[in-house]
């Protein structure tokens, strides 16, 4: 595992309706999305897996390196003309199994919050079996490319009930994005405290290249 790392800004976005609609505004998100790895990424929804809730249909993530980018609010609405921002939290990474070396073709992300009012040392025994044994577990089983750990910093515009404590962010190429279902052998239990946490979101993304338009898929 490496050590923390940057802060990233998570931006859920969906169609505008009524005057302010744009039936452009897709195929133009599409085609703004970054070509290869870097900073910035855009996303179409591909699946969800959870009842009773409703992620955005895109996403877009910034990453910002230095420390004193933290006070901004991500991007403006206005960034995406045709797109309403329905999200906005900013993230820090605490973990990754590796170094991205590809491009992926999707996303599983998964929105993990602990037991609430956590001692400080049973939270260090929460995170110790999340990073070290259930995040490689869940990256083995689904085959992803590597699997990154965040903590929330900050909700500026939070979803409803709330942005997760943690996300659990796992890169799949396409064959992994298609077959979302867990095979294999039973995750280990874990400790008591890891036992008692909840899931509230389980959501599979496509990453947008350039040029690709998510209404066409």
């Amino acid at each position: 595992m490496t050590a923390a790392g940057p802060r990233t800004w998570w931006t859920g976005w969906d169609v505008r309706g009524g005057a302010t609609a744009d039936p452009g505004g897709v195929t133009e998100f599409a085609r703004s999305a970054p070509p290869g790895p870097g900073p910035r990424a855009h996303y179409d929804l591909l699946a969800v897996a959870a009842r009773g809730f409703r992620p955005p249909k895109f996403l877009t993530t910034v990453e910002q390196d230095g420390e004193g980018a933290v006070d901004s609010e991500g991007e403006e609405p206005g960034d995406h003309p045709g797109l309403r921002p329905t999200w906005n939290l900013l993230y820090r990474r605490i973990a990754e199994t590796g170094p991205a070396v590809t491009v992926p073709y999707g996303i599983y992300l998964l929105g993990v919050n602990p037991p609430p009012d956590l001692a400080d040392e049973e939270l260090v025994v929460f995170n110790d079996f999340y990073t070290n044994v259930h995040l490689v577990e869940v990256a083995e089983r689904r085959h992803a490319l590597r699997a990154v750990r965040y903590e929330l910093v900050r909700e500026v515009r939070p979803p409803y009930q709330g942005a997760p404590r943690f996300l659990a962010v796992y890169e799949v190429d396409a064959e992994s994005a298609s077959n979302r279902r867990h095979t294999g052998p039973q995750y280990s239990a874990g400790p008591e405290v890891w036992q008692r946490h909840k899931t509230p979101w389980r959501l599979w993304y496509r990453r947008l290249p350039a040029d690709d338009d998510p209404s066409a898929g």
